[in-house]
């Protein structure tokens, strides 16, 4: 019956209507032919059994060819349809119809078929845009505390210094122009957030700026994160000036987190270095704690990835990973690594 599979369905659908008609016919002619001659002992009763038995052909031999028609065309099909669209409405795309035929019903399989693959394709894209998304909230909820952290800290500064009465101009100026710079700096950073996809589209805007200075702001805003730790932060900064273009938000960004994740995990001192050669500059900043733990340095900076001490809800992998991307995004990059006291981490940019 392969012939018949390969046929339109519109085709079969004549021939059967044809064949069921032949058939009929020609099986009504023969029992008329058998019944004329049995004997005529009793003529006039044997009309009674042709009539029914004409009857009875006229709906068996139809009930029969359209159950095998039905069988041989499209029971399959059908089969895999309701099958599919059942999937379908318990959210369930992981299958597929193998139908293959040259009909109208293999038409529509294959049609089917292809709903289901682009339903799983934009079912995929989705999931992906809401982990994109995903990272953007919890990089956007992340990096904005250490700005936070700094106005707080500014704004203490300013109010001790007025409880105590020894403000003066001078030493408010410092602590004003930090409000001022993290201010513009929070506002930046939402426009930033807001206007991309994923974190990988953020924008790189490097601007010329004077080594010194950028190192003055970096140990201010650092010191002030630490001010509340009860923990010493000792810095060695290369105090050889020179100009250079780079992005000083992503700069501030990564010394900000590494300071605010080594934070958490020193026993007592953190110490932050900086240099800067013709065309790199070096952040590394080195913790007394217990290290990183073997998961840490086997997946690098993921998002995410917790350290096994980490406690519930701390989102550890988020910082680093956005110190990686940003330091990559800089012609950098992120190292991790251990050392017999502690842990260490070191950021590069180049310019």
């Amino acid at each position: 019956m392969e012939w018949l599979k390969k046929m339109s369905l519109r085709t079969s659908l004549f021939l059967v209507i044809i064949v069921t008609f032949a058939i009929g016919n020609g099986l009504n002619q023969l029992v008329l032919h058998i019944l004329r001659g049995l004997t005529d002992a009793c003529m006039c009763g044997g009309s009674l059994p042709a009539i029914l038995l004409n009857i009875g052909m006229s709906f068996v031999v139809p009930i029969i060819i359209a159950a095998m028609f039905y069988n041989i065309k499209l029971k399959a099909p059908l089969s895999q349809l309701s099958m599919g669209a059942k999937q379908i409405k318990e959210n369930d795309l992981n299958f597929s119809i193998n139908f293959s035929s040259k009909d109208e019903l293999g038409q529509l399989c294959e049609s089917f078929e292809s709903m289901r693959a682009e339903l799983l394709k934009s079912n995929r894209e989705l999931w992906q845009q809401m982990e994109e998304r995903k990272r953007l909230n919890a990089a956007f909820a992340h990096d904005l505390r250490n700005p936070v952290t700094v106005l707080k800290g500014s704004a203490t500064i300013l109010q001790k210094g007025l409880e105590q009465g020894n403000l003066t101009a001078e030493n408010a100026s410092e602590s004003i122009s930090l409000i001022t710079q993290y201010s513009a700096r929070i506002e930046s950073y939402i426009q930033a957030m807001t206007s991309v996809q994923k974190l990988e589209e953020l924008a790189f805007t490097p601007k010329e700026v004077d080594w010194l200075s950028l190192t003055k702001e970096l140990k201010s805003s650092l010191s002030i994160i630490g001010s509340s730790t009860g923990k010493t932060i000792e810095f060695f900064i290369s105090d050889e000036n020179r100009q250079m273009n780079i992005d000083s938000y992503m700069v501030h960004n990564v010394a900000e987190n590494l300071i605010d994740n080594t934070l958490r995990y020193s026993k007592n001192s953190v110490i932050v270095e900086m240099f800067c050669d013709n065309k790199k500059i070096t952040i590394s900043v080195t913790d007394d704690g217990s290290g990183f733990s073997p998961a840490i340095l086997k997946k690098g900076a993921v998002p995410f990835l917790r350290d096994s001490n980490e406690p519930q809800g701390q989102n550890f992998g988020m910082g680093l990973y956005m110190c990686h991307l940003l330091c990559e995004k800089h012609g950098g990059n992120l190292t991790l690594k251990n050392h017999p006291n502690g842990a260490k981490v070191i950021a590069t940019f180049r310019y």
